[in-house]
């Protein structure tokens, strides 16, 4: 067997002629075209200008959105500043209270009144009679440098003596 009547034996079964559909004009069909409106520089894409205004309005909300969080970060400080402000008087005003309370009994103990009626209540009375005693002159001697000097003190104890 040829190779031709190999090839012819594996297509016996394609119908050959005028009796075969054309498949040609079925796995293409026909296509109509029709023409757009539009030229090919409009449907390109967005124009410029939109990306220039989206641009601009995210820039204004980034400055916004940064101004807001300052102003809240402002009114934070505000506060607490307020709350250190408000707890530093309230200190303050118990120091000064305090102080006055000082004064109040400081006056008190200082006044001789107020002495012997607790001198009395611990069973202490005033003296009967009050003594002077006079003492004499410092027998402590210094050298020329100031240190002290004890053969110098020997010396004035025994002059005094």
């Amino acid at each position: 067997m040829s190779t031709r009547d190999s090839y012819r034996a594996s297509r016996s079964a394609y119908i050959h002629g005028s009796a075969a559909p054309d498949l040609r004009h079925a796995s293409n069909p026909d296509i109509n075209v029709v023409e757009g409106r539009r030229r090919a520089a409009e449907s390109a894409g967005v124009p410029e200008s939109v990306f220039g205004v989206v641009r601009v309005a995210l820039l204004v909300a980034v400055v916004v959105a940064f101004l807001c969080c300052l102003r809240v970060g402002i009114a934070a400080l505000s506060v607490s500043t307020t709350i250190a402000t408000n707890d530093l008087s309230t200190q303050i005003a118990n120091e000064r209270t305090a102080g006055n309370d000082l004064e109040v009994q400081q006056s008190q103990l200082s006044n001789s009144m107020h002495i012997r009626i607790a001198a009395e209540g611990l069973g202490m009375a005033a003296p009967a009679a009050t003594e002077a005693v006079e003492l004499g002159a410092d027998v402590v001697a210094t050298d020329a440098s100031g240190n002290l000097s004890l053969s110098g003190s020997l010396s004035s104890m025994a002059n005094q003596g």
